[in-house]
């Protein structure tokens, strides 16, 4: 196992409050969901390419890891894998090899990539992909592995590009279903949401991905942006309460209110205050 360059991991960057409690409140709301001490499976997915699934999927297993917990992140998107270039790691075989019988999972596990997180990668195949998750093997495997993670995350394809996820939910506590904002159309979320019904699994929940932070937005979305606000004013308070703040005078500072002022209003600050 080496190290090649890393993909975005927010545990890892001290500087990233707002990332990092986003997706705190994404493994708090999944722990309540589940509260399974052990054995835990969680699959993650999302509509169409580049949403930011892996990105989630990596991220949601690190936040777990830190806390002391095992975690195993496997790489179920065989088409196009991602998962191990969140940790910057090359690999010689992985999933795909224990699927068609020429390896034994526990030899192509990566250990401890950080600490308590395992790694179960997978090289591309471009054929006969779902047939794979067909059949009995990937089902035994994870009940080989339960025992020895308190959760398991796996990474799948797109809905609209392969069936693998709705197949893999099969064999899972629950769906984690990322949506990129204001990127994907109306019934192309339906088409995802109606395959994974159809499967019977049991969708936990969306994770709505690549919101502007700095964007204003009205509805619920606005409530969102907001909670960005107020984590960058939290963490950046003492520093800003450290020196003497002298507003601004004239017409500069009467835009200067204006704008503040414009800006709560837009992104939620008066959300639930009407009487």
């Amino acid at each position: 196992m080496t190290k090649e360059t890393r993909r975005q991991l927010f545990f890892k960057e001290s500087e990233n409050h707002e990332m990092n409690e986003a997706l705190r409140v994404v493994r708090t709301n999944l722990h309540f969901l589940n509260e399974k001490e052990n054995s835990r499976v969680i699959l993650v997915t999302s509509t169409t390419p580049q949403e930011g699934k892996s990105t989630i999927a990596s991220n949601y297993a690190m936040s777990i890891a830190i806390t002391g917990k095992k975690v195993l992140l496997i790489d179920c998107d065989i088409r196009r894998p991602r998962a191990h270039e969140s940790f910057g790691v090359k690999f010689k075989s992985g999933l795909e090899r224990v699927l068609t019988g020429e390896e034994v999972v526990n030899k192509v596990i990566l250990r401890d990539v950080e600490k308590n997180l395992d790694i179960l990668p997978t090289k591309n195949m471009a054929h006969n992909v779902t047939e794979l998750f067909l059949g009995d093997k990937m089902k035994n495997m994870l009940e080989e592995l339960k025992s020895n993670y308190n959760t398991i995350v796996i990474d799948t394809p797109p809905l609209i590009v392969a069936s693998d996820a709705a197949i893999l939910s099969k064999h899972c506590d629950g769906v984690v279903y990322v949506v990129a904002y204001d990127q994907v159309a109306k019934r192309e979320l339906e088409f995802g949401k109606n395959m994974l019904e159809n499967a019977k699994a049991n969708i936990y929940g969306f994770v709505v991905n690549k919101v502007d932070k700095n964007g204003l937005s009205y509805g619920n979305y606005g409530y969102y942006n907001n909670n960005y606000s107020y984590y960058k004013d939290y963490y950046t308070e003492e520093k800003e309460h450290s020196r003497v703040y002298r507003p601004k005078k004239g017409i500069k500072g009467f835009i200067e209110r204006l704008k503040r002022d414009y800006k709560r209003q837009l992104s939620g600050d008066q959300k639930g205050k009407k009487w």
